[in-house]
């Protein structure tokens, strides 16, 4: 329903637009997200295009220093570079009443920050599931990288966990180009020092040629604290916390957990290293390391595909029975045939196609759902679809993960064992 424009409540100035606001005729505001130091987050819907949207909008009292609208204006450019579905995608930048503001996807969910403080309190993460969820937001790190930006605020509270598993960074808040100059203390200034690299806090100016690698040692420590409970370094003072992640040794994983695969302990001490120039390269070399030090035995036994496309149906099949030796994989070429199949026997895994004669992905999965047996089935659906709306939907559906054809082998392998990990449908 549209208002009169009589009726619809104006944007008092230079003030945060309330519930119920229209900015720029477009925006129906309706509620908070969130507020920091320089700005809010609100949520809205866009009247034009039927949608949910969330908007950033610099606080008033920034708006006289030139200084925080140009660090505003640069996280929409440094946001507007990338397009990749493990990063928040910008769609606008206006003004409204005289206050500049951020027009972004909305991701439904929590930040990862609060996912990990409610799932903690459970007992330790299953590992499967945190690597599974550090993929994504190295390959997220990675594409901004990709774009010329470094993020400069890396943390759990700036990773939202969506739907569908899905992860996405977003607060470029701190982003700044490859080859711009760094100033020695800006981030200890605006940052996060518990994530911050020692390079950033120090008295010399960081070497412009490993800039991206800050964001690195951010991974490093957010890895770090996902898998052990605790951050490598905990300290009562901000100036203690510098000192500790620039001299301190990084303590080993395994002897926080001892659970943990040995082979975490190289990766994460790499990450964490104190000099950039020793440190893992990028994002993407980080991933591929947590990766491989994964060695943890395979439990899938019995694996469904679903798709009416024979290449990418065999492209599946040859995947999952090479990551998961033993794994009985059994492919059928549409929805009608796999309904029959999990009455025949419960797999541990489903991966279907979204578009499939018979019963559709959708339909397919509500009759998986409806099924007693099929109720905790972790379900992967494989799509072209990339919008977080419909990323949305299909959770509401009934799917728990998904992969954007074409997708990278090793991105389905680390989402399944992520979801079985974490006993199928507990992750959201």
């Amino acid at each position: 329903m549209t208002l009169d424009p009589a009726d619809q409540p104006s944007v008092p100035p230079m003030t945060i637009p309330p519930p119920g606001a229209l900015i720029d005729g477009t925006y129906r505001v309706l509620s908070s997200l969130g507020e920091g130091g320089m700005g809010a987050v609100l949520l809205a819907h866009d009247e034009n295009l039927d949608r949910r949207v969330a908007i950033k909008v610099i606080r008033p009292a920034h708006l006289h220093n030139g200084g925080a609208v140009s660090r505003f204006l640069s996280e929409a450019r440094a946001m507007a570079r990338v397009h990749h579905p493990n990063v928040v995608q910008i769609f606008a930048f206006g003004s409204t009443s005289g206050a500049p503001y951020l027009v972004m996807e909305y991701v439904p969910g929590k930040t990862l920050e609060t996912w990990f403080r409610e799932n903690i309190a459970k007992g330790p993460l299953p590992v499967d599931t945190v690597l599974g969820m550090l993929d994504p937001i190295c390959r997220g790190v990675e594409a901004i990288h990709r774009g010329g930006t470094v993020h400069r605020d890396l943390k759990p509270g700036n990773v939202l966990v969506g739907p569908a598993f899905r992860l996405a960074v977003t607060d470029f808040g701190l982003a700044r180009l490859f080859g711009q100059p760094l100033r020695p203390r800006a981030f200890f200034v605006s940052g996060t020092p518990a994530y911050m690299a020692p390079e950033l806090s120090s008295e010399t100016m960081p070497d412009g040629r490993y800039a991206s690698r800050a964001d690195v040692y951010s991974l490093g420590v957010i890895a770090f604290e996902l898998l052990t409970g605790r951050l490598p370094f905990v300290a009562s003072t901000l100036v203690e916390m510098v000192q500790l992640h620039t001299h301190a040794k990084v303590p080993l994983a395994s002897a926080v957990r001892t659970d943990l695969p040995a082979a975490l302990d190289d990766v994460l001490v790499a990450a964490l290293a104190k000099n950039p120039a020793e440190r893992t390269p990028t994002a993407e070399a980080l991933r591929l390391a947590l990766q491989g030090a994964s060695t943890r035995p395979a439990k899938i036994r019995r694996a469904l595909v679903a798709d009416d496309d024979p290449g990418y149906r065999d492209l599946v099949t040859r995947i999952l029975a090479r990551a998961f030796p033993g794994c009985v994989v059994e492919s059928v070429p549409d929805g009608t045939m796999a309904l029959a199949s999990v009455d025949r026997a419960t797999p541990d895994l489903a991966v279907i196609d979204l578009d499939m004669p018979g019963l559709n992905g959708i339909e397919l999965t509500a009759s998986i759902r409806a099924r007693a047996a099929g109720a905790a089935v972790p379900i992967i659906c494989a799509t072209g679809v990339s919008s977080g709306s419909d990323w949305d939907l299909l959770q509401t559906l009934g799917v728990d993960g998904i992969v954007t054809k074409p997708f990278d082998p090793a991105q389905l392998v680390t989402l399944a064992r992520a979801l079985v990990g974490s006993s199928g449908r507990t992750h959201a």
